[in-house]
Parts: structure tokens; sequence; C-alpha cells
């Protein structure tokens, strides 16, 4: 049970704040860079983490690292998650698009829940925590390649998508002859 507690703890001091900065400052900073800031972020903590000595003994400044790590999770990649999917796909596929992001990225959950014990095991918690920096810094290197849908309308990203019709207009509750 305190273990359960120290974990809300960590969610509430955390992440909840990381969230809710991001859905506040969301269009105002830029989708690409929220999740740039956030990959950079989490990449520098984990370095920190492994390559400090101690520092996954020593409780307050692990604490903080951790937390900080937490924070740019929610404040970056995982906010990002659930907007940047919706919005930079063609409109003829964005719900199919979304959906299989979303699989993805649960897919990508499960591997790493079922294979951060075993990499534990076999590189020892400072080369888990380096190859989590280098994931970081990979997903870092694939976000450079999103386009930046911050301050712009759905219609707007359609118009502007090579080869994607843009839904017919509705007037009272039927599409529009073209």
């Amino acid at each position: 049970m305190t273990k359960i507690a120290l974990q809300l703890a960590i969610f509430v001091v955390a992440a909840v704040p990381g969230y809710v900065l991001a859905i506040a400052r969301l269009d105002r900073i830029g989708h690409r860079r929220l999740q740039l800031t956030g990959f950079a972020m989490m990449a520098a903590c984990f370095l920190i983490i492994a390559a400090v000595p101690g520092m996954t003994t020593a409780v307050a400044p692990f604490l903080l690292v951790y937390g900080v790590s937490y924070f740019f999770t929610e404040f970056g990649p995982n906010m990002t998650t659930f907007v940047m999917p919706s919005e930079i796909y063609p409109v003829t596929m964005r719900a199919t698009g979304h959906g299989f992001s979303a699989g993805i990225g649960k897919l990508g959950a499960f591997i790493g829940v079922f294979l951060f014990p075993l990499l534990q095991n076999s590189l020892g918690l400072r080369g888990t925590l380096l190859l989590t920096a280098a994931v970081s810094l990979l997903g870092f290197a694939l976000t450079r390649v999103l386009p930046e849908p911050a301050g712009r309308s759905l219609e707007d990203i359609a118009a502007s998508t090579p080869g994607a019709a843009a839904p017919p207009l509705l007037a009272a509750g039927r599409p529009t002859a073209p």
C-alpha cells in the first residue's frame, strides 16, 4: 500500500502538472517543439540517473531527477501522442491513422514493460537507462520529420496536404454537391 501511495504522489506532483501545462500551452509552444523538449529532457534525465554514481540509491536526488523526467514525459510525448495523429493524417484516413497510431503506441508500451526487466537483468540498471536515453533521442530525431499542426485548423491542414481531399461542406446536415 505504501508503494502505491508513493507512486500516486509522484504522479500527482510530476505528471499531472505536466499534462495541465501541456494542455494550456500546446498551441502556443507548438506540438513539435513540445515533443522535442519532452524527448530531450527525458534523455537528459535518464543519462543523469545512469551516469551519476549512487543516484539510484540517494532518495531525494533520484526522486527529483525522476520527477523531472516524468513531468517532461507528460509535457511532451505523452500529450502529443493523443493530439498529433488526429491532426497530421489526411482527412480521408484520419480515423484509421489515429487508430493505427494508438495501437502501435500501446504495443510499444506492452513491449517496453515486458522487455525492461529482461534488459535490466542482462544490461544492468545503468545499461538499461542508457538504452532508454538512446530511445528518447531516437524519438527526438523522428519528431523532427513531423509537420507542425499547431495554430492551424483541421481544414487548413487538410487543404495543405498533397493528394488529400477535404470532406464536402455540410449544408443543413447534408453534403453539398461539388
